[in-house]
């Protein structure tokens, strides 16, 4: 989504330079009248089946049948489950980051919440409780089961299969590490440890897989399997949720129902590194990055799939070559990182995982600006008074090269009358009117894109400024002043709590962005037009635009946008004000009258 935006912005101000300076080219006046994981984790399209670890890993699992098409289909009589007597614990972790619960049902994440990050109204249920990352969905899926992928096409889930905690609970405090270990074995002989490493003032969450084989005939594999459910933080998919995920170098972003189609499309090797699911402010992610000479079992190396859930959840997989003889172990790591898309905390956690905050073309100028806007917020303690100190300066920086673009069109504007005669007289002569009027340009030392190449200068400043609000933590939950009481929130005044078309939820009245609209028509009324009145009309079209762009964005950055509309009509006041020349009129009558020596 991010992506498109930047392109949606893009296009709005190539319409603006197409309308003002292409269109008396390409469309001139008439004459001035005399008055998913597509299938779990194969990657070939072959269907699996599916069985209790207990049951599987006993060592006789039922068969599976073959299709017409020579896929595998289930088995027509599934294994019965394993009944545990014992209900399993839940096991409670807690660091000064994060608080999170696993069940001793597969050692699966039951649930995990981000301490400093309250929920808010937009971002969550219930403002006055952390904001949670994990939670259990009706269907009873939970983050980090494993399973193991047959020689013979087969997986056999290990979700349901006992674990034993090394102890009732952790809690790591301030600046230390913490362990604990979950322990379960088959009665197939294979014993897994599932050990889980904390470390205090990090979001990032180690985990280590050890399978020792303990049968005397039974060899185990392809590959193991890690699923990682999950779904829309704020309970519903907004236009920031996407699966993403670093391949060979190069970033993936794709929605739940694109991403196995995207990550089939990178063909293999992929070299994954690590694979997760984003919001505009939240990261959760599987990483790979045990003993790469692990992938040189397996013709395909490691492996990341996703697989649609519908509403906004995936299933996103990863796995090892996996092959374990009888008295053979082996180790496999499964990173996790769960927390804030926050710079400081990514870098912590290592293996690329900034990379999930992409500032877009122009990243190099948008973290100065982030430094800016954190500086002056130190300062003042209002992000949305440093939102307006930092666009000042940026206008501030920016004023040479809008001055000159204003001069430019003004004096395009007064050519108008000139360049009409011209039209006229060589209506039928094409070639000849483009010749006459360079031969105008030159006379007067004009240059016709003087005011748009100034403008295209500004554009990168524009764009980063927009990228960091966009993406900007900080400005979550974060008020400004009398109803604009979150920045990272839709401009709204007042919550009707009914739906109305267009408007994402609260559906308030955008009082911020209809300000922000009159500043533009006005702005509009105030730029010199150098073309027909028809022109002058399709430019109007441009409040009407960006108003729609930005209905729905967060309230910062229709704060940007406001100050620096207001900016802009200064700046075009004090330009008009202070422009010597004579009247508009006055120097058309002078113009004409050199034209026609």
């Amino acid at each position: 989504m991010e992506k498109r935006l930047i392109l949606t912005m893009v296009a709005m101000i190539a319409f603006f330079v197409l309308v003002s300076w292409l269109y008396p080219v390409i469309f001139p006046p008439p004459p001035v009248p005399e008055s998913q994981l597509e299938t779990a984790g194969t990657g070939d399209g072959q269907a699996r089946l599916t069985a209790t670890g207990d049951a599987m890993l006993g060592g006789v699992p039922a068969g599976p049948s073959v299709g017409a098409d020579g896929a595998m289909e289930p088995s027509a009589v599934p294994a019965a489950p394993v009944v545990d007597p014992n209900p399993p614990r839940e096991v409670t972790v807690e660091t000064p980051e994060i608080v999170a619960v696993f069940t001793e049902r597969g050692a699966r994440l039951v649930s995990l919440s981000l301490k400093k990050y309250p929920a808010t109204k937009m971002h969550g249920d219930d403002p006055d409780v952390p904001q949670e990352l994990v939670r259990a969905t009706e269907a009873g899926d939970l983050p980090l089961a494993m399973r193991i992928f047959s020689v013979d096409q087969r997986t056999f889930e290990l979700a349901n299969l006992r674990f034993e905690a090394d102890q009732a609970g952790l809690e790591v405090a301030p600046g230390g590490v913490g362990r604990i270990v979950f322990k379960g074995e088959t009665s197939g002989g294979l014993v897994f440890e599932r050990i889980f490493t904390f470390t205090a003032g990090s979001y990032y969450v180690g985990q280590t897989v050890r399978v020792s084989n303990n049968s005397t005939e039974y060899a185990f594999g392809e590959r193991l399997e890690m699923t990682l459910e999950a779904a829309p933080f704020a309970r519903r998919a907004g236009r920031y949720d996407n699966v993403v995920g670093l391949f060979g170098g190069k970033l993936m972003t794709a929605s739940a129902a694109k991403a196995q189609g995207e990550i089939a499309d990178l063909g293999q090797p992929v070299s994954p590194r690590w694979l997760g699911y984003m919001s505009q402010y939240f990261l959760t992610a599987m990483i790979l990055s045990g003993d790469p000479d692990l992938g040189a079992q397996d013709p395909l190396g490691l492996r990341m799939q996703a697989s649609d859930r519908g509403a906004g959840g995936v299933q996103l997989v990863a796995s090892w070559p996996f092959h374990i003889n009888p008295g053979e172990a082996a180790a496999y790591d499964f990173s996790l990182y769960y927390g804030p898309k926050e710079t400081r905390a990514l870098d912590q956690a290592g293996h690329d995982l900034d990379r999930s905050i992409d500032l877009g073309w122009f990243g190099f100028l948008a973290k100065p600006l982030a430094w800016l806007l954190r500086m002056f917020y130190g300062l003042v303690g209002n992000y949305g008074v440093a939102i307006i100190i930092v666009t000042v300066l940026i206008k501030i920086a920016l004023a040479p090269l809008t001055a000159k673009s204003y001069k430019s069109m003004k004096q395009m504007q007064k050519l108008q009358p000139i360049m009409a005669e011209l039209r006229e007289k060589y209506n039928d002569d094409r070639q000849q009117l483009n010749k006459e009027m360079m031969q105008l340009y030159k006379t007067y030392k004009v240059n016709p894109m003087g005011g748009c190449l100034p403008m295209l200068l500004q554009i990168p400043f524009f764009i980063a400024f927009y990228r960091v609000l966009d993406y900007a933590l900080e400005l979550r939950g974060a008020p400004f002043m009398l109803w604009i009481q979150d920045l990272s929130a839709p401009d709204r005044l007042f919550d009707f709590g009914m739906t109305i078309p267009f408007l994402d939820p609260p559906t308030g009245i955008p009082v911020m962005t209809i300000i922000m609209a009159g500043s533009m028509i006005l702005q509009q009324k105030m730029t010199p037009t150098m073309g027909d009145p028809m022109q002058a009309k399709i430019m109007m079209l441009m409040p009407l635009f960006f108003s729609v762009i930005l209905l729905n964005m967060p309230a910062g950055l229709v704060l940007y946008w406001l100050v620096n509309n207001i900016l802009s009509i200064v700046q075009q006041r004090f330009i008009n004000k202070s422009d010597s020349s004579a009247s508009t009129g006055a120097m058309a009558s002078k113009l004409i009258k050199g034209g026609k020596k």
